[in-house]
């Protein structure tokens, strides 16, 4: 117990569990919209097509998480555009967006050897490298995603509920599909640093489908898959940290536990 408060004392913890709290939460509410829409494949392909982003990034020479903005913003915004244009189905897209953005990625980094171990903190995560600057960045964006759930959340569920009615009633469904994608893709790039791009849907679906197996409701979802969401990522930064594990790794592991978990009471109470 001593140990875990000495360690806790730390400012690099004090800073990855502040990342890591503000991240989650985040991710908990618009892991919601991924569940309830059965888009689960739709955050791991942009997830993974990020990378793109940030291995042209660190080509010019330019921080990486701006270019992996831009990029990733782009494909939110251009996939319902592509969608409607090409008659394809968005999982069909997202298969040929994939292998393309991580073609490229590979390519640009196999130019660049001496960002070999970056990469591996890109693909898995590093929260506990998080610094004061990675932690202003990380709560600026959580806040403007936070803020464009708060003003647009209701008719971007009513969209995710049903797309036909809210068409007939009105809504511009295009637009609010628009705002879901670069929600993600906000969410995403904050989640980055705290489980990679690899494991990010442990966060973004996972406390979202453990959840839904208990919750009545959409309102008790909104309300408790960001408080399991954050536990989980609290927990995994803690016990990382205190066995020198992956941080990305462990919070993933943990998640997919507390499903299993999930699992077994829910079929005990049947």
């Amino acid at each position: 117990m001593t140990e875990l408060v000495q360690l806790l004392s730390y400012p690099f913890m004090a800073r990855a569990l502040a990342a890591g709290l503000v991240v989650s939460v985040l991710a908990g509410l618009v892991g919601v919209f991924a569940v309830l829409r059965k888009g689960a494949f739709f955050g791991d392909a942009i997830a993974h097509s990020s990378l793109a982003g940030i291995a042209f990034g660190l080509l010019i020479g330019l921080p990486p998480f701006w270019p992996a903005a831009l990029y990733t913003l782009f494909l939110a915004i251009a996939l319902p555009s592509l969608k409607k244009n090409s008659r394809l189905p968005l999982d069909t897209l997202l298969g040929i967006l994939l292998p393309l953005s991580m073609g490229t990625s590979v390519l640009i980094f196999s130019m660049l050897p001496g960002y070999q171990p970056d990469l591996i903190s890109f693909l898995f995560g590093n929260i506990l490298a998080v610094t004061t600057g990675d932690l202003i960045w990380l709560g600026a964006l959580t806040v403007l995603a936070l803020l464009l759930l708060l003003y647009l959340g209701p008719k971007l569920m009513a969209v995710t509920i049903d797309q036909d009615y809210s068409q007939i009633t009105g809504v511009r469904v295009n637009r609010y599909e628009i705002l879901y994608h670069a929600l993600t893709a906000l969410t995403i790039l904050a989640g980055i640093q705290l489980v990679g791009v690899v494991l990010m849907n442990a966060l973004l679906v996972i406390p979202a489908s453990n959840v839904s197996l208990f919750a009545k409701s959409i309102k008790s979802m909104l309300i408790y898959t960001p408080v399991v969401a954050a536990l989980t990522a609290l927990a995994g930064i803690i016990v990382s940290a205190i066995l020198d594990t992956p941080s990305g790794a462990t919070i993933a592991v943990l998640s997919g536990l507390f499903f299993l978990g999930g699992l077994m009471i829910k079929k005990l109470r049947n």
